[in-house]
């Protein structure tokens, strides 16, 4: 593995932008993996994807802000730049993005939104004077069971739920409970105590752009905004499955799973709690794959203070 990791950088580092993609899966995987040759890509500035330098030291993350405050002609550059020290984080990263909040290094006028924004692709943020986490660091597979409710959840209240646009049955994306010790330990980042239970339409709210769910501890889920009645017509068929902890995943899971960091298939999004402003933190997401024919992500958010979740459905 050793001999073949040094091809995989040698190519990297002749190529610059070759084909790296089993790189990628080290650094989904086992990031440490990759720390030992970050020094290598970073002298012939392969900072493309971001996702390498995630087990960046100390040494390398200075590095990459030094190439930050030199100055870059190109805004591609300085972007890729700024998503690598946010995958890196650190004591050093952090230092560089509070810095450049108040002081933004040249080029920055280039990009769409400040330096210190691209702190979320990592998962963090500046939150005033704290860092304030965005996800987890532990994370645990969800895998699809099939339920004998049809997908829409083993309760009475939860079976009986229809959609007031279309009239479908509601689906119970995800039924967790802290009782479960894995699921607890997925949470911690958010501070939930109890059940939570999300229920959504696969009609009327796997196209919109954010879903709100009203939450209770005791497993009560209510749409903030349920669509109106008649409003959508559209023929997909809900999920027959439940998605159900399984065992330990990495911090930066691929597939389905609770707790850890989400795939993003864009820039990183963590909406903002409809209710204070507030951005919300991350709790699950779901392979589309996994429920349906769909492909692309399902992608669940909590503001534990305000109980309200949300979903994004990222698709192709």
């Amino acid at each position: 593995m050793i001999h073949h990791l040094d091809d995989l950088i040698a190519r990297a580092v002749a190529e610059h932008d070759g084909d790296i993609y089993e790189l990628e899966d080290l650094a989904d995987d086992t990031p440490e993996e990759l720390a030992p040759h970050l020094p290598r890509l970073l002298a012939a500035d392969v900072v493309y994807p971001a996702k390498l330098y995630r087990a960046a030291d100390s040494e390398v993350q200075r590095g990459l802000v030094m190439k930050v405050d030199a100055g870059c002609k190109d805004g591609l550059r300085l972007n890729h730049l700024l998503r690598a020290l946010a995958q890196a984080r650190g004591p050093v990263a952090e230092a560089a993005f509070r810095r450049w909040r108040e002081q933004p290094p040249p080029g920055a006028d280039e990009l769409c939104v400040g330096p210190a924004d691209y702190m979320p692709e990592g998962g963090w943020m500046l939150d005033g004077n704290q860092v304030r986490e965005l996800a987890g660091s532990t994370s645990y597979y969800l895998e699809a069971e099939e339920d004998g409710a049809g997908g829409h959840g083993d309760d009475a209240e939860s079976g009986h739920e229809r959609c007031l646009g279309c009239g479908g049955p509601m689906w119970t994306a995800l039924d967790l409970d802290t009782a479960d010790e894995r699921v607890a330990e997925a949470l911690a980042h958010v501070g939930w105590v109890g059940r939570l239970r999300l229920a959504v339409c696969y009609q009327c709210d796997v196209d919109a752009d954010t879903v709100f769910i009203e939450v209770g501890s005791d497993g009560t889920a209510r749409l903030s905004a349920p669509a109106e009645p008649g409003t959508n017509l559209q023929a997909i068929e809900a999920p027959t499955v439940r998605m159900v902890p399984d065992r330990r995943a990495g911090p930066h899971p691929v597939h389905s799973a609770v707790g850890g960091q989400p795939v993003w298939m864009e820039d990183a999004h963590y909406p903002e709690c409809s209710k204070c402003g507030k951005s919300m933190t991350y709790v699950a997401q779901i392979d589309m794959q996994d429920v349906s024919h769909l492909v692309g992500y399902h992608t669940f958010f909590l503001h534990t203070e305000c109980n309200l979740a949300a979903m994004i459905s990222q698709g192709e």
